[in-house]
């Protein structure tokens, strides 16, 4: 009896999952935006991508449907249809920043991370006068290259001329920077000026941890075409960022880290060692893992700094006392 009673019910998923899929699908084909209702989001995560940003605004596509949404500062959703259409949309309804010369800091998060992870960092950015721009991008769901596009993209609708545009990463984000700031002929780069990064556990030297990874049966698969890429060695053929940037690395202060697997100090994902790129104006070590030092008031504070002055601040302390689990 309860099979037979489960089997309509999985048909009937099977087929909304396809109906919705499908609408959308269309909905992405469209010249128009669709009626709505203004229904709350989470804002995005691993399956949205930001193609645009306008005072808190901003359009966002689907991965796998193509269609697009318009989400207001609080992650409402206002308007959905084409790619176009919300775009148009956005341009309508969406708050005009007030300065459009405000500098401006690019936030990125790192590898099936959020922009909510970042919340903390953007905050503080936001209070000492920039315009942030936390970027949410399907990490685990397209290469390190793909990612770079889609924010290439976003800057190439940045209102304004002549701003400042900093970045400002984590992990997975360092090489997303590096790899956009490589590019050639993007339509931002004749309008604005790129001013200094910030790069917090960056692997820009690779990863021992992604090499490990690479040969456990499925995580290759969860952790997407930027894991294979770490581990295949990309970042030996990627640029320096070619702006002033300096990097923040966790650790635990001495030769062992977090991590038994990977040598020297480490954050349990990243050695310190792989954080260092030749060139940096400032390093700093902050005694955090990996997944939580983006969120550390000493890192926060030198980020900030770094990016208003060039240079980390002379009399914080170079390290926060809590473990940061």
């Amino acid at each position: 009896m309860a099979r037979t009673g489960l089997r309509p019910l999985l048909l009937a998923l099977l087929g909304l999952a396809a109906l919705t899929g499908g609408t959308h699908a269309l909905a992405a084909g469209s010249d128009r935006t669709l009626p709505n209702l203004a229904l709350p989001t989470l804002g995005g995560s691993q399956l949205w991508a930001d193609l645009a940003y306008e005072g808190g605004w901003r359009v966002q596509r689907h991965v796998w449907t193509g269609h697009a949404r318009l989400l207001d500062e609080d992650n409402v959703r206002r308007a959905w249809g084409s790619k176009a259409a919300c775009l148009e949309a956005l341009r309508d309804q969406a708050k005009v920043v007030e300065d459009q010369e405000r500098p401006v800091v690019v936030v990125l998060h790192g590898l099936w991370r959020t922009r909510r992870s970042m919340s903390n960092l953007a905050g503080s950015f936001r209070g000492a006068g920039y315009e942030v721009i936390d970027v949410t991008y399907p990490s685990a769901r397209a290469s390190i290259e793909e990612h770079a596009a889609q924010v290439a993209g976003l800057l190439d609708r940045l209102s304004g001329t002549d701003r400042e545009v900093s970045f400002v990463t984590h992990s997975l984000g360092a090489l997303v920077t590096r790899q956009l700031l490589a590019r050639e002929g993007d339509a931002w780069r004749g309008r604005h000026r790129v001013h200094r990064a910030v790069f917090i556990a960056p692997p820009n030297r690779g990863a021992r941890l992604a090499e490990i990874g690479r040969k456990v049966p499925l995580l290759p698969w969860i952790y997407g075409e930027p894991m294979r890429q770490i581990a295949g060695g990309f970042t030996r053929d990627l640029a320096g960022p070619g702006v002033p940037f300096a990097t923040i690395a966790g650790g635990c202060g001495d030769d062992e880290g977090w991590n038994p697997l990977i040598p020297g100090d480490d954050d349990g994902v990243v050695a310190v060692a792989e954080t260092r790129l030749p060139g940096a104006a400032g390093e700093l070590v902050v005694r955090r893992l990996h997944t939580t030092i983006m969120k550390d008031p000493a890192a926060i504070d030198a980020a900030v700094e770094f990016i208003r002055q060039g240079a980390f601040p002379t009399s914080g302390a170079a390290a926060s006392g809590a473990a940061g689990r």
